[in-house]
């Protein structure tokens, strides 16, 4: 009877190979299917006594279906939600009865079919009603979390239109002319939107909360030019940022140019050396041959040196110049290197004067005050004033001697700085300026004047800035024209009365004096010239609503060229209408409106298995994953990603990938299996003759 067994364990399984060559036949067109090949074993049964030979062989078994995962063709579609994975990687499908509620997050089901489609509830699903898992989007839809268990992972469509929301920031950055008509106020015109008062206009368009539009206007008008007082100190080159800055960085309250910036000197020495001598510190200086420039002697007294361009901080207090090799006596020692270049230049004016005078808030020196002093024909209208070694920002604006004897007075520019001991120090010094230009490590160039370039040396170097009033209206509304409309940074115009300017923008050497200066990090302007607007508008419907808003002027420039606008940008929005899904390559699903604002939907989640062959077909063009796989509870084997990453395939939309039945291949197994069979009926045939046989014989 074991021949019987035998014979029919082949007829069985042939029959249960011919189905799995038959199925894959049958799914040679479904999207994703894996081809199925039956594995055949032979059985052998062994004695009790493990000294006896191998019984004859008891036929055949089969040890499963074996499915190897191997790509499919990719073929293209029309549908933008169907998708084809590249490489390795399947979807990750969750299981409900028709709607998200339904959904068990422990169904979970894996696939390679990517025919997807949207449900009526804006969830994607497959053609089984199963629904796609990812990451999810973030609240405004901006970005992409790393959130799988939100919503149980479902990706949803977005809503097919999105509400406008208002503009809380406007950027625009222009270039203005800087060889356009300056309205100064010796100009006396006053700003008129409906004449040729102002240089350059630009509009943008804004909204408001419910989406409705508005025009912003903005009118840029060059004014007179005014001064900037920057300070060296150790920190670098400091000044303070426009009227109309707001800091970026926190606590900042001054701009800090670089300080390895250098400051070039373009006034011409009034005398030259070549070389020097000395090689340690000197109050002498030993000069190598006569200066240039100068005749047989250097102009005394209190010319300032400087070594190799630099100022020395010395002065000379007398030079005897006989011979080439006469010494010069400077009023302190310095490190002179041998071979370094020397240059004189016009000289500090150092005075004497009664100790314990009080000169807070004085705009003249008098001779009251002054003692003694150099020559007072050296001081000139311009000299910058010096009390103590400190820079007071005052200059010489008139004087009044008579060849250095009394009466004589200095008028100052302005009333001294306060000061808590009244100016008790010994000196007074007037410091001719020199014109010079700091040089910025990024290359700007910025032209100022002072009376030394040594570094941190405390000095204020003043520089002329170029001064531009801006104007706003919205839908013509001026902005603080009436208390309907405010800014911040709401100011009286130079000229005239009415219109106010909502900011003041200083330019130097062209560049915004708030955006000089830039973040290491970010590479953002340390400070922003900004101005908050606020009105009230009207919609289509005579409704009125507040709308306020930052307007940013940080980016804006000044240079001899055509005016344009470089940059203009706001955040506010109308009603928009989804126009266009895309998938891109990594699996993310993006919405397109027809504003032209992109929205996340999500980023389909991809699952890779070690032992890919171990899943479980369910059918519906899905898999389970068995003991044999890991589950992604546990952790085992499986790989939980997104696409492009690691191990994980790409995502290409508007394609599927075929089946990876090859149906030559299985007609031929086909053939073989039926072959098979018919022998296999055979043998069962031989059986039954040799029964039959048998029993004729005992008959």
């Amino acid at each position: 009877m074991s021949n019987i067994a035998t014979a029919l364990s082949g007829l069985q399984n042939v029959s249960l190979a011919i189905d799995t060559v038959s199925n894959n036949i049958a799914n040679a067109n479904t999207v994703g299917y894996k081809t199925g090949e039956y594995v055949f074993a032979s059985q052998f049964l062994n004695g009790s006594n493990s000294s006896d030979q191998p019984a004859t062989g008891q036929g055949s078994q089969s040890l499963g279906v074996r499915r190897p995962m191997t790509q499919g063709a990719i073929t293209n579609s029309a549908n933008p939600l169907d998708l084809a994975i590249s490489g390795k990687g399947m979807f990750r499908l969750l299981q409900g009865s028709g709607s998200a509620e339904t959904v068990d997050p422990a169904s979970v089901y894996y696939s390679r079919n990517g025919q997807f489609g949207v449900d009526k509830n804006g969830y994607i699903v497959n053609e089984n009603g199963m629904f796609l898992t990812g990451y999810q989007p973030s609240l405004d839809g901006s970005e992409i979390t790393d959130d799988l268990i939100k919503n149980n992972g479902l990706l949803r469509m977005p809503d097919s239109n999105l509400p406008g929301n208002a503009t809380t920031n406007s950027i625009l950055s222009a270039m203005l002319d800087s060889t356009g008509s300056a309205f100064t106020k010796t100009a006396n015109v006053a700003f008129d939107p409906t004449q040729a008062t102002y240089n350059n206009k630009t509009t943008q368009t804004i909204f408001d909360n419910s989406g409705n539009s508005h025009t912003l206007e903005v009118y840029y008008r060059r004014i007179t030019d005014s001064t900037l007082s920057i300070k060296s100190d150790t920190a670098g080159y400091t000044y303070s940022p426009s009227t109309s800055s707001s800091p970026n960085t926190l606590g900042t309250t001054l701009v800090t140019l670089n300080k390895e910036s250098i400051l070039r000197v373009n006034t011409a020495a009034k005398a030259s050396a070549l070389s020097t001598t000395a090689t340690t510190s000197l109050s002498t200086l030993t000069l190598t041959s006569a200066p240039s420039n100068a005749g047989s002697t250097v102009a005394v007294p209190y010319m300032k040196v400087f070594i190799n361009g630099v100022d020395s901080g010395a002065t000379v207090t007398s030079a005897g110049y006989g011979t080439p090799s006469g010494g010069i006596t400077l009023n302190t020692a310095i490190s002179v290197p041998s071979g370094a270049a020397v240059t004189f230049f016009a000289g500090d004016n150092s005075f004497t004067r009664a100790s314990g005078v009080d000169l807070s808030a004085a705009t003249s020196i008098t001779s009251s005050t002054v003692i003694t002093g150099s020559s007072y024909a050296n001081v000139t209208v311009g000299d910058k004033l010096f009390i103590g070694g400190v820079d007071t920002g005052v200059t010489l604006t008139s004087k009044s001697d008579t060849g250095g004897i009394a009466p004589y007075t200095f008028n100052l520019s302005a009333a001294l700085p306060s000061s808590t001991d009244k100016y008790t120090a010994t000196d007074i010094v007037f410091k001719h300026p020199l014109a010079m230009t700091l040089v910025t490590p990024e290359g700007t160039e910025i032209p100022v004047t002072g009376a030394s370039n040594m570094k941190a040396s405390s000095e204020k170097l003043t520089t002329t800035t170029s001064q531009v009033e801006v104007y706003a209206a919205i839908d013509g509304n001026f902005i603080g024209l009436n208390s309907s409309t405010d800014s911040n940074r709401l100011a009286a115009a130079e000229v005239g009365v009415g219109y106010k300017t909502v900011a003041k923008l200083s330019f130097m050497g062209g560049e915004n004096i708030d955006a000089i200066v830039k973040d290491s990090m970010a590479g953002n302007p340390i400070f922003q010239t900004n101005t908050t607007l606020t009105t009230r508008v009207t919609n289509q419907a005579g409704g009125s609503s507040d709308l306020v808003f930052k307007l940013d002027l940080s980016g804006t420039q000044l240079h001899a060229g055509a005016f344009q606008i470089l940059k203009s940008t706001q955040n506010g929005e109308a009603v928009s209408r989804l126009t266009n899904v895309t998938v891109d390559n990594a699996g993310r699903i993006v919405g397109v409106y027809g504003t032209g604002k992109q929205q996340f939907i999500g980023q389909v989640a991809m699952v890779n298995f070690d032992n890919e062959e171990g899943l479980i077909p369910v059918g519906k063009n899905a898999f389970a994953a068995s003991n044999m796989t890991g589950t992604e509870q546990d952790g085992t084997g499986v790989t939980v990603g997104r696409a492009g990453t690691g191990v994980m395939g790409e995502i290409r939309s508007q394609a599927l990938e075929s089946s990876n039945v090859d149906l030559a291949n299985e007609l031929v197994r086909l053939m073989i299996l039926q072959r098979s069979y018919s022998a296999n009926s055979q043998s069962l045939k031989a059986v039954d003759q040799t029964l039959r046989d048998t029993l004729q014989m005992v008959g």
